[in-house]
């Protein structure tokens, strides 16, 4: 049968770079095959072959010739993010906010920001101890689970909180992650009271994390963080953590 999506020449008035800017949202969260492209945005596979391919040759997207999967390269785009002057201003805040934090506690600390669905790890400091949790700048973590997640979170209000908390698929995270919308808005509001958001063994089993949203010219931009084994960061320390972490980013922003 012949394939019955939509072609380059009936998708109406969507541009050709309105459609890549649709792959990358969607390879943002996952990498995925041609096929798997052509489903998710809704073009045939021969369709986001040729988006895949423009994407490739820039430099966006990488081809696995092993798996036939596509990914994005996230330092093709933190190359324009760092070259932009407000960004390069931020960071000269948020690097030496996360060298004290890390100097101050030990553990690591980073800047985390949203991303389609997701919190992307970008600022890293790592941790000087021998067991430690080693993280990476591009890192990609659910909202639903993660302190960083539930910390940006805890800045809407009540309607724009339940329409993005409809939206999550509530997929990966441990056993401990929150199921569904109902679960995650009751753990924002606990964040929200205390002013950070904890995760403990919710992303990954044997890791835990707190953080506090960044509030950047009157809106919420991302969370800072600190991270580290859970045997070393038990329920009252991480509180004491983010009591610091929320005490240090009203001081420096």
């Amino acid at each position: 049968m012949p394939d019955k999506r939509s072609t380059d020449d009936d998708l109406g008035n969507m541009s050709h770079i309105r459609r890549g800017l649709m792959v990358l949202e969607q390879l943002a969260t996952r990498s995925a095959t041609a096929a798997e492209v052509g489903r998710l945005v809704n073009v045939n596979r021969s369709s986001a072959l040729r988006i895949l391919g423009d994407l490739v040759d820039a430099g966006y997207v990488a081809r696995d010739d092993a798996t036939k999967e596509f990914t994005i390269r996230p330092e093709r785009f933190y190359g324009l993010i760092v070259n932009h002057p407000a960004h390069e201003q931020l960071m000269e805040k948020i690097g030496p906010l996360l060298k004290r934090l890390t100097g101050e506690t030990g553990e690591a600390s980073l800047f985390a920001a949203p991303a389609n669905g997701s919190m992307v790890y970008v600022h890293y400091q790592p941790s000087s101890e021998v067991l430690t949790l080693r993280e990476r700048i591009g890192t990609v973590r659910p909202i639903h689970c993660s302190a960083v997640g539930r910390a940006y979170l805890l800045t809407m209000d009540g309607k724009t909180l339940d329409e993005v908390l409809g939206t999550l698929d509530y997929s990966g995270g441990t056993d401990r992650a929150a199921k569904g919308p109902l679960e995650l808005r009751r753990r924002v509001e606990e964040a929200r009271s205390a002013g950070f958001a904890l995760d403990i063994d919710e992303t990954l089993v044997g890791a835990s994390c707190v953080a506090a949203p960044l509030n950047h010219h009157g809106r919420c931009i991302g969370s800072i963080a600190l991270s580290g084994p859970t045997s070393r960061m038990p329920p009252d320390r991480l509180v004491e953590l983010g009591a610091l972490v929320a005490r240090e980013l009203t001081q420096t922003f």
